[in-house]
């Protein structure tokens, strides 16, 4: 049921049009641009709002200053005369009745006919803007002055700078997918390995499972045809313990890769003695000698449970996989744990696998263990920040180091 799942799950995703990367990469593209265009387009609208504002800020203050100027003078038709040339172009006089008196350029073309001073008049053009104040004497008003100026933006720049966002978007758009992209591959890429591991994982755990229970079925199916209950029932026992001890070890594995370490300082010296004492006897049943040196005083930063169940899967890894009339070798010292056996050699391609669950270097041994230990090893070292190697050769046998870091 559980391989089903998960050869489902493999065709969907192979049957998928888009990546997980890609669609994250999608979405962040899609969010980069819609903050990019709403920001775009309130900063442009906002722009040509408060150019049009300063505008308008400028063009009184420098009405003002003309009428500051213009005190003296009654005749309003010889504004050309009194008006500075910079200010002659922009400016417009008209009488108290709307007759123009005066136009500058920015006003031509609208016509010398009475204007109604006291109408907000269009601008000249889209990107101008005018200002009408009344010209006093004596108390009394004796004309209008308007001036014209240009705005720092009209509806066409806005349109203009609108299509300029949307480029800068598109451009922006495709680095931000780019970058997204590469950015969710690196990230997602521990979680992908990790899939990967559980996958594998999870078939070599099917397979092992799969041959204690097959092997139950047969004896019982052989019990049932033949009679000898006892036999049939005797060997499916044999391979329920199999089985139990396969999921224990499971469970172990499963547990250390949510385990949180407890630390403490562990004394060293005396939990590698203690273990090593422990599998004297595991060794003169092998016909194998252990030699054990282990160093004073040595205090490592870890938890002590964890760190027995290393040395320990170390030592029987180091028994098991020996041959008779060998040594098992046990080296402590202050940076690092030595456990090697003096017959065990492992090829050069094997020795990159050995960490992994379920791997077995020698096939005709499968029955001897399930291919945890040294699996269950690695995880311990990786959750004390530590590095196992292991070297191999024909001559001095295998010998796997644990560097405290």
């Amino acid at each position: 049921m559980l391989e089903q799942r998960m050869r489902h799950l493999q065709t969907r995703q192979r049957t998928t049009k888009l990546t997980l990367e890609q669609r994250l990469a999608l979405k962040f593209t899609w969010l980069v641009c819609g903050l990019i265009l709403i920001s775009g387009t309130v900063f442009a609208t906002s722009d040509v709002i408060i150019g049009n504002y300063r505008t308008t800020i400028v063009l009184n203050d420098r009405v003002t200053r003309i009428l500051a100027n213009s005190q003296g003078q009654t005749d309003l038709s010889s504004a050309s005369e009194w008006l500075s040339y910079i200010d002659r172009p922009f400016t417009r006089i008209l009488a108290p009745d709307g007759m123009v008196l005066y136009q500058g350029d920015m006003f031509a073309g609208s016509g010398s006919g009475p204007v109604d001073p006291f109408v907000t008049p269009r601008p000249v053009d889209e990107s101008s803007a005018i200002v009408t104040q009344p010209i006093r004497r004596d108390g009394r008003v004796v004309g209008y002055i308007q001036l014209a100026g240009r705005t720092r933006q009209g509806i066409r720049d806005l349109g203009l700078k609108l299509v300029q966002m949307l480029v800068v978007t598109l451009v922006m758009g495709i680095l931000t997918y780019l970058l997204g992209l590469s950015f969710s591959k690196h990230t997602l890429r521990p979680v992908h390995e990790s899939q990967d591991r559980l996958e594998q994982f999870t078939q070599d755990a099917s397979h092992e499972l799969r041959t204690p229970l097959a092997s139950i079925s047969s004896s019982l199916d052989v019990a049932m045809k033949t009679g000898e209950y006892r036999d049939g029932i005797m060997a499916a026992k044999g391979q329920v313990k199999y089985a139990s001890l396969l999921v224990e070890r499971l469970l172990e594995v499963a547990q250390l890769d949510r385990a949180k370490v407890d630390l403490g300082q562990v004394d060293l010296t005396a939990l590698v003695t203690a273990v090593a004492s422990q599998n004297v006897e595991s060794c003169k049943e092998h016909e194998l000698t252990m030699q054990a040196t282990i160093g004073e005083g040595v205090t490592v930063e870890g938890d002590g449970l964890l760190l027995r169940q290393l040395v320990n899967n170390l030592i029987e890894n180091a028994v098991k996989f020996n041959a008779p009339g060998g040594t098992v070798s046990v080296v402590l010292n202050a940076t690092d744990l030595h456990v090697g056996n003096s017959r065990g050699f492992i090829a050069p391609d094997d020795l990159s696998h050995v960490f992994e669950p379920f791997y077995q270097v020698d096939a005709s041994r499968t029955q001897r263990g399930f291919g945890l230990g040294l699996a269950i090893v690695k995880k311990i070292a990786d959750l004390h920040g530590w590095h196992v190697v292991v070297t191999s050769s024909a001559e001095a046998g295998t010998d796997f180091i644990v560097r405290f870091t």
